[in-house]
Formats: C-alpha cells, sequence, structure tokens
C-alpha cells in the first residue's frame, strides 16, 4: 500500500498536461476559434432542420414488450389476419338533448358515415344503426361510429388530425362530434408534451439564467452555459432526426433530451469555466498564447472530469437496454445521444467560445463580485468554513446523514408500478373529451379491448377445439370485470344455434366477410374479442388480463390450441412484469460497470465503494419520497401534484439510470479535484478539503440549476413527466447537499488515507487515463 500511494504521489507515473491530446487540442481551439465556432455553425444550421424531423415524427405511448404474449398475439394478427385493419378509431356522437332515433341525430349519423368513407385511408365505416345493441349506449344519448384505418402508428397519428377535423364540422347545436380511439389520444398527448415541453422551458430558463448570474457573478460567464444547454439540445435533436429516418421514438423522448440536454449543457460548462476562470486568474494578463495555454490545462484538467463524467452517464443510461421494451430502447437512445453531444460540444465548441473571450468572460460583473472575480480565494470562503467543520465530526455527520437518507428510502419498499395512458392529461382536447364520453356511456374498455388469439398451429379448427374456445368464451364472460365478449362459437351458437365446424364452413359461405375478423382465411386462428368494464390503464382490467390468462391455459391445455392474450390492457401488464423483472438486472449491471469506471480513473479500491454507497442513498431517498408524494398522497397539495396510487411503470427503471448517472458527474468532478490534490500533497485530510473547497460553490450552483431545470417540468400535466422532473429535481438536491457538502467528507475523513489504496498487481494491470 505505501510503495503504491509514494508512486502515486510522486506523480512519476503521470505524463505532463502538455503531452496529452485534450491539451493540444485545446490550445489549438483557442487560438483558432473562428475556424471551429463556423464549424459548428454548419453543423447547427443542418440539425435546424434534421430537428423538425424528429418533432414532427413522434410517436405516442407504446409499452410493447419484446417476446411477451401480448407481442406474440399481435404478430399472430398481423401474419393470420392481413386484411383487418391496424386499428378502429371512432366517432363519438352524443346529446343531452335528443336521442339516437330523433330525426336530428340520424342526419349526423348520416354525414358523419358518409363523410368518414370518403376520407383516404379508411377501410371501413359502420353505421351504429347497423349494431345498436353494441354501439348505441344505454339511454340512446351516445352513439359510436367505428372507423377502421390502415397504417403503421406513425401514419396512423398522422391522419388523426384531418380526421379529427371531421369530427369537428359534424357538431350541430344538439350533437357533439368528437373522434376519439389509441391514435387520436396518442396524437394529442405529443400535442400536450410540447406544449408542456415549452411551458418548462419558460419557467426553467429564466430560473436557470438567475442561479447562473449569481453564481458567475458576471453577465457573460452565466449567458455561455445557456447557450450551449440550447445548442446542446438542437444539436441532440438533429442527431436524432437522422435517426428517426431508421426507427421510431417516443414522445416522452423530446421531453427527456431537453431535461438532460439543458441540465448537462449547463453543468459541464459550468465546471469548465469556472476552472478556467482560476487558470486565467493565476495566469494574469500575460498575452494571448498563455492565455491558450490556460484554457488547454482547463480542459486537461476538468474537461477530462466532464468526458469522464459523460461516460458514467452513458455507462448507467445502457443498463436500460436490458429492459425488452422499445419504448425504453427509444429512451435510452435518446438520452445518450444528448450526453455525446454535450461531451463532444463541451471539450471543441467551448474551448473556441473561451478562446474568444479570454478576459472578457468577466465583463458586466456584478458589483459585489468584482473583487471575488479579480481575486478568488475559494480557501478563505464560507464553504471552506462549513466543510472544515464537518472534518471535525466526520463520525456524527455521517452518521446522522446515512440515518436520514436511509429512513427516507424505506417506501421504496411498498413501491407500486402502474400506467396512466395520458387520457387525463388531454382531457380537454377533442380526443379526450370522446374518450371521457365514451368511459361514462359505455364501459371505458370498449376502446381498448383484450384480444386473445387461438390458434391450431396450421390445422382447421375441430369440433372439440371449438368447444373449447367456447368453454373459454364463456369463462371469460362471466368474469365480473368482463363487459363483452365476441368469438367466433358466440357468433355462431346465436346465428345457427350450434358451433361445430359444419356449422362454422356454413356461416363462412353465407356470411364470408362478417366472419373474417373472427376466423382467419385457412381456418385454423381466432381473435375472442374481450371488452373489459374498467379502462385499460385499471388495476381492474390488469386482473382481468392475468385471470384470462390463466383461464386460457385451463382451457386449451390438451386441445393442440395455443393461446396468447393480448391488445392494449395485456400489454400494459407486460411491460409492468418486464419493469419488474429487469429492474434488479439494470441496478447491478449499472453498480458493475460504474465500480470498475471509477477504479480506472481513480486507481482506487474503496473510492468506487464509496461513491456507490451515496449514489445508492442519494437514488433511494429520492425514490422514496416520490412514493410517498405521489403513490400515498403525502404533501402532494402542497406540491400542487395528484396522489396516482403508483409510480409510472418504467419511470424507475429511468430514474435510477439517470439519477446514478448524474450524481456520478458530482462525484467524479469533485473526486478528480481531490485526487489533484492528493498527488500534489500525499496528505489525505487536505486532499479532501481542498478538493472540496474548490469544487463546491460550483458543484452547489450547477446543482440549484438542475434543481430549477428539473423541478420545472412538474407544471406539466402528463404524468410520467411530472414524476420524472419531481425525482431527478429531488435526487440532485440531496446529491448536492447532504451527500457532496457532508457525507463525502466525513467519509473520506473517516477512512483517510486508505480512500487512496490500491494493491501494487492491480495498479500494474489497470489501464491508465489520467495524466
Amino acid at each position: 500500500m505505501t510503495d503504491t500511494l509514494s508512486r502515486t504521489r510522486r506523480g512519476g507515473e503521470h505524463r505532463p498536461l502538455e503531452e496529452g491530446f485534450l491539451y493540444r487540442w485545446a490550445v489549438w481551439a483557442a487560438l483558432n476559434p473562428v475556424k471551429v465556432i463556423l464549424v459548428w455553425l454548419v453543423l447547427l444550421a443542418g440539425a435546424a432542420v434534421s430537428a423538425g424531423y424528429f418533432t414532427s415524427h413522434l410517436t405516442g405511448n407504446t409499452n410493447s414488450v419484446i417476446g411477451s404474449d401480448s407481442e406474440k398475439a399481435a404478430e399472430l394478427i398481423s401474419a393470420e389476419f392481413p386484411d383487418t385493419p391496424s386499428e378502429t378509431d371512432f366517432v363519438v356522437l352524443h346529446s343531452t338533448s335528443i336521442d339516437a332515433q330523433d330525426p336530428a341525430f340520424r342526419e349526423v349519423v348520416r354525414t358523419a358515415v358518409e363523410r368518414y368513407r370518403q376520407a383516404p385511408d379508411v377501410r371501413t365505416v359502420v353505421s351504429p344503426y347497423d349494431a345498436p345493441d353494441r354501439l348505441i349506449a344505454p339511454g340512446g344519448k351516445t352513439a359510436l361510429v367505428p372507423v377502421s384505418l390502415d397504417g403503421d402508428d406513425k401514419k396512423l397519428q398522422e391522419q388523426a388530425g384531418p380526421l379529427g377535423e371531421i369530427a369537428e364540422g359534424l357538431g350541430t347545436g344538439q350533437v357533439e362530434a368528437y373522434f376519439t380511439g389509441v391514435s387520436p389520444l396518442a396524437a394529442a398527448a405529443v400535442e400536450q408534451g410540447n406544449e408542456d415541453l415549452s411551458m418548462a422551458e419558460t419557467i426553467g430558463f429564466p430560473a436557470a439564467a438567475i442561479v447562473l448570474l449569481l453564481a458567475f457573478g458576471s453577465l457573460v460567464a452565466a449567458a455561455i452555459p445557456l447557450l450551449l444547454g440550447v445548442v446542446a439540445v438542437l444539436a441532440a435533436f438533429g442527431a436524432l432526426g437522422i435517426a428517426t429516418h431508421f426507427t421510431t421514438f417516443d414522445v416522452f423522448v423530446q421531453t427527456a433530451v431537453s431535461m438532460v440536454g439543458i441540465a448537462l449543457g449547463i453543468d459541464y460548462t459550468l465546471f469548465i469555466v469556472t476552472r478556467f476562470r482560476e487558470e486565467l486568474a493565476k495566469a494574469g494578463d500575460s498575452g494571448r498564447p498563455e492565455r491558450a495555454r490556460a484554457i488547454g490545462r482547463t480542459v486537461a484538467t476538468a474537461g477530462q472530469a466532464v468526458l469522464f463524467s459523460g461516460i458514467t452517464v452513458v455507462v448507467s443510461l445502457a443498463g436500460l437496454w436490458l429492459v425488452r421494451s422499445a419504448k425504453v430502447y427509444s429512451m435510452a437512445v435518446g438520452m445518450t445521444v444528448a450526453v455525446l453531444v454535450m461531451m463532444l460540444i463541451a471539450v471543441t465548441l467551448l474551448p473556441a467560445l473561451l478562446g474568444l473571450l479570454g478576459p472578457r468572460i468577466n465583463r458586466f460583473a456584478l458589483p459585489w463580485a468584482r473583487r471575488s472575480l479579480a481575486h478568488p480565494d475559494p480557501e478563505h470562503s464560507g464553504w471552506a468554513k462549513a466543510i472544515a467543520v464537518v472534518m471535525r465530526r466526520p463520525l456524527l455527520v455521517a452518521a446522522l446523514g446515512t440515518v436520514l437518507l436511509g429512513a427516507l428510502s424505506i417506501p421504496v419498499f411498498h413501491l407500486q408500478y402502474g400506467v396512466d395512458l395520458g387520457a387525463g392529461a388531454v382531457a380537454e382536447s377533442p380526443p379526450g373529451k370522446g374518450y371521457g364520453i365514451v368511459s361514462e356511456a359505455y364501459a371505458p374498455g370498449v376502446l381498448a379491448p383484450i384480444t386473445v388469439v387461438v390458434s391450431a398451429g396450421g390445422d382447421r379448427f375441430t369440433d372439440a377445439q371449438l368447444d373449447a374456445v367456447a368453454r373459454f368464451s364463456d369463462q371469460a364472460a362471466g368474469n365480473r370485470e368482463t363487459a363483452d365478449v365476441v368469438s367466433v362459437t358466440r357468433v355462431l351458437d346465436a346465428q345457427a344455434k350450434g358451433h361445430t365446424t359444419a356449422h362454422l364452413e356454413a356461416a363462412t359461405r353465407a356470411a364470408g366477410p362478417a366472419l373474417a375478423e373472427l376466423v382467419s382465411r385457412d381456418g385454423d386462428t381466432t381473435v375472442v374479442t374481450v371488452r373489459p368494464r374498467h379502462g385499460a390503464d385499471t388495476d381492474e382490467t390488469a386482473d382481468l388480463v392475468r385471470e384470462l390468462r390463466t383461464q386460457a391455459g385451463g382451457a386449451f391445455a390438451g386441445t393442440g390450441l395455443t393461446a396468447h392474450v393480448g391488445g392494449g390492457p395485456a400489454e400494459i401488464v407486460d411491460i409492468t412484469d418486464e419493469s419488474s423483472r429487469a429492474m434488479p438486472l439494470v441496478i447491478g449491471a449499472v453498480l458493475a460497470a460504474s465500480w470498475l469506471l471509477l477504479l480506472i480513473a481513480f486507481r482506487s479500491l474503496v473510492l468506487p465503494f464509496e461513491a456507490i454507497f451515496m449514489n445508492l442513498l442519494t437514488s433511494g431517498a429520492a425514490f422514496g419520497a416520490a412514493v410517498l408524494v405521489f403513490q400515498e398522497g403525502h404533501g402532494a397539495d402542497l406540491l400542487g401534484v395528484e396522489r396516482t396510487g403508483f409510480i409510472q411503470v418504467i419511470l424507475p427503471l429511468f430514474a435510477f439510470a439517470l439519477v446514478f448517472g448524474l450524481s456520478m458527474d458530482y462525484q467524479v468532478f469533485m473526486l478528480s479535484r481531490m485526487r489533484e490534490e492528493w498527488d500534489r500533497t500525499g496528505d489525505n485530510a487536505a486532499a479532501v478539503q481542498l478538493g472540496l473547497t474548490r469544487t463546491a460553490k460550483v458543484i452547489t450552483a450547477a446543482a440549484a440549476i438542475m434543481v430549477v431545470v428539473f423541478a420545472s417540468f412538474m407544471f406539466t400535466r402528463i404524468l410520467e413527466i411530472k414524476q420524472m422532473g419531481f425525482m431527478l429535481a429531488l435526487a440532485v438536491l440531496i446529491d448536492a447537499t447532504i451527500v457532496r457538502l457532508l457525507l463525502v467528507p466525513s467519509l473520506m475523513r473517516l477512512i483517510g488515507r486508505g480512500n487512496w489504496w490500491l494493491p501494487g498487481w492491480l495498479d500494474r494491470i489497470l489501464p491508465r487515463t489520467r495524466h
């Protein structure tokens, strides 16, 4: 141990900064700023065009899970029923003064059927008078006009706008008309997400500007992080616009990328600009070459820390690839692109801007900040005094901090997953109003039925197999959570008083297309449609899906039939189960990868364990608080949010990966500075105190900015964005106060020189990343 420490202190293993690539590149960029900036302007012009393609091709929420039972059901329907429409949406016609048999109401229905039949990409339109028992609600005040459509998710959402405009033109003084369904609601959610994003930026940006101004003390320095935050988001959207040609992105990706891009853009810029001002103060007014060397030293130290911080965030997000969900994949890709873009900006564009500005970065200083800008003295600041107090009572501070965060983490063990499809967030939109009317007049499950796909594996159904389908249909209909069941055997029983193969063949010859949506052309696959009494995102419907799967297993055992339960409600059950399955895998993978990265970066066997322990406390406390507020309702009114009874199903996965990555940001930046002091002095207490003293102000400022940016997203309507904003804002607040300013110095003071211990054999085989 002693040998390792002495070698580290002597610095024989480190090359001078001037020999490193980052130093040489930064000096060149500082001396040639116009060239670098021009290249970036060209890239941003292209990004602006590509970003428009990205934002215009976002899709609504999808909960499909790769390889799940619901996905197998969807694949079977696609393969065996190629003529089945991609989706059936509804024109909702409602009146408070007349009923569906009134001539005025009938005229609106006639006009609706006629206009929608003429609309492009519409497969079929059914008049409610053709099936009054299903399409006219009890009481006769509401009627549904089913509109069957073709196309993928993107096309269906693009069609939602024009088809909705047709409905708007149908309304009269007596009859309201709305177009609603899965895609119209998803399109409304995309529009609402754009509005929410604009509102959050309107709140977050001014607040961040104020914090930056107070932190930097000058208008010019404060403007740079904001500018580069916007550049980061634009560049990330541009890169994702190119990716959109090959894949689709969920609407939530736009908000997540904006969150991450703005927050990290400000964060990384703040770290580097703060270090540059220190180096500039050391260099004094010694001319442009020396200022360029100051920028080189800045990028070779703080810039390297930023790059490594970004890598830790990317590694954390990479854990999300263990989740078998297209939505999770798209989120992981979007946020990873945002991080990589900001890393690139931090070490290319920022050095050029600093070279262009030089000492002018301190222009337009606030009156009370001029002296500290000219003669920075962090060692005698209030932060230095506070940290000294903490290090004098390390055991007491460490115990109090650990107990506090541990207590706040306890509610995590009561975490309940759930899914909010976003209908509440778009309740005031035409699709949302239509959905609300349907939910009151009919069973809410009408718009999102459960589809049970039963297959004989290539052979035509036998009498015994049709009997099994009939038994299952009756069992499903007998469930108290079922509103209606449609199956080939129930249709045959009603029409032909039997459901044998002979009945099926006769009915197929006579009815033809009437049974085409129930039985495949080859006669070996059928779809049983179960309409729940409750909405697709309720616990009751989730229980119904699970019960149907159990019943299918029993009804079709030994018959040669296989059954897959699909549809929107089944997808929700599958994504919930997948989140539960993947959560420990994601946590384990992120912890292992982060430990290895920190081991390589700081060449210490102990520091990675300390960092992981404290980051787990941060994540646990943030999750626990979210459970208390959103799931259990404690303080919900005070924060202006609603008690939901659950946490949005995939949110813990995203939040953990992102919170862990962002926590590592501060950890890496702070430990990098401590490592510099340890290499220079070999004194653990001095390294901890000086490292913290010189980073406390910037970490606190960066955290304050992140908190206001993330918290601004709590003012949006979409639940998962609210919950994500709350978790991230609280996690950063906890991390920058209790963890970084209390737990870190106290624990490192207690462990002493052991913080920097690395066995000699391990030191020899680890790759070297530091100068």
